[in-house]
């Protein structure tokens, strides 16, 4: 009996090697976790699915059209490389040309620049300044002072011409490396007929006219509205289409159109209407100031309409804008159209001069 109790209290190996049941009581019971699964409503489900749908179809979407514009731009780009590459090589030369170099004191250039800093500020107080005279030298001194024009650029002034020789490296443009464009730029202007021509002549003669243009300047009604028509030109070979002669177009409308913000435009507007004139005259240009300045207001009280604004053109002359000029008494005034414009032709100090500071400050450049 003994040995029964003894071995009812041993356990066996079998009892040992047993796993514990974690659903048994034990001194030291042992902390199961369960996983928790998500709750998720069908409703979200479905919403979070049709999400992730269309943010993938709008990825999709602004990838290809990414595509799209990109392949656009390279074939743009290339056909603009190749244009631009074809005609530097037509225009341009490998060899330069040597231009002469006008070295003007710095102190000289200073007082030019202030000289012309006072005309500018008094026409736009209001207050009528002297003559402003701008000789060849300075201008040609301006360009020897930048390192970039100096050796590249030189200008010579005539009675009622402007000529500005370059000879500029092209090394920044595509197929101009190591090639120069040599030409001559010519502005003259004819005060029996009001125009101005301008032309780009490249040295080699066997090459061309690169560009040229003939047109009119006048001013309308009012006296002080500047009018400057294209009258016929061509650049790199192609003309100015007729349709666009014929219908008369004011190049300087915009000027009278200005913005509400635009500053630099109301300026320069002002600064026309503070002008009598500008005489090319011989080694020198003149800036005269109108003694009594008034303000252009043929497009107000017309209601004018810039020509290129909204893209849409306005017919002010006309039904298909063509009209005819008409010279009428000793002054030379202009009809066109029903709108009478006065010729610019008149005498200040014995030399003849024209309204276009636009046209003259582009020449300069």
């Amino acid at each position: 009996m003994d040995n029964d109790d003894t071995n009812s209290k041993i356990p066996l190996l079998e009892d040992i090697e047993t796993a514990i049941d974690p659903s048994e009581e034990y001194a030291y019971p042992v902390k199961i976790q369960k996983k928790k699964k998500k709750e998720c409503k069908h409703g979200n489900c479905k919403k979070g699915r049709c999400i992730k749908r269309c943010l993938k179809v709008v990825c999709k979407v602004a990838l290809a059209l990414f595509a799209l514009v990109a392949a656009f731009a390279a074939i743009a780009g290339y056909r603009w490389h190749r244009w631009v590459s074809e005609h530097v090589q037509q225009w341009t030369v490998t060899e330069p040309s040597a231009l002469p170099v006008v070295d003007v004191p710095a102190s000289e250039l200073d007082a030019a620049r202030d000289a012309a800093e006072i005309f500018w500020d008094s026409i736009q107080r209001g207050t009528v300044p002297e003559d402003l005279v701008v000789p060849a030298r300075d201008i040609n001194g301006f360009l020897a002072a930048s390192d970039f024009l100096r050796g590249n650029a030189f200008a010579e002034i005539e009675t009622n011409k402007y000529q500005a020789s370059v000879s500029l490296p092209t090394d920044g443009l595509p197929g101009g490396k190591g090639r120069f464009f040599v030409a001559t730029k010519t502005i003259s202007w004819d005060p029996e007929s009001n125009q101005i021509e301008v032309t780009i002549e490249p040295e080699e003669e066997s090459m061309g006219t690169m560009a040229e243009a003939v047109m009119r300047l006048t001013t309308m009604e009012d006296g002080k509205t500047l009018n400057l028509e294209v009258l016929s030109g061509q650049a790199f070979g192609k003309t100015i289409p007729q349709h666009f002669i014929d219908e008369k177009y004011n190049l300087l409308e915009d000027l009278y159109h200005c913005d509400c913000q635009d500053d630099d435009c109301k300026r320069a507007r002002k600064f026309l209407e503070g002008l009598a004139g500008v005489s090319l005259e011989h080694g020198q240009v003149v800036f005269h100031p109108e003694v009594e300045a008034r303000e252009a207001t043929y497009y107000k009280d017309h209601k004018g309409r810039s020509w290129h604004h909204d893209g849409r053109h306005h017919h002010r002359h006309g039904k298909h804008g063509g009209h005819h000029n008409k010279q009428h008494g000793k002054h030379g005034d202009h009809h066109h159209g029903g709108h009478r414009h006065r010729s610019l032709r008149a005498k200040i100090g014995g030399h003849h001069h024209f309204k276009a500071l636009r046209m003259l400050r582009r020449l300069m450049a």
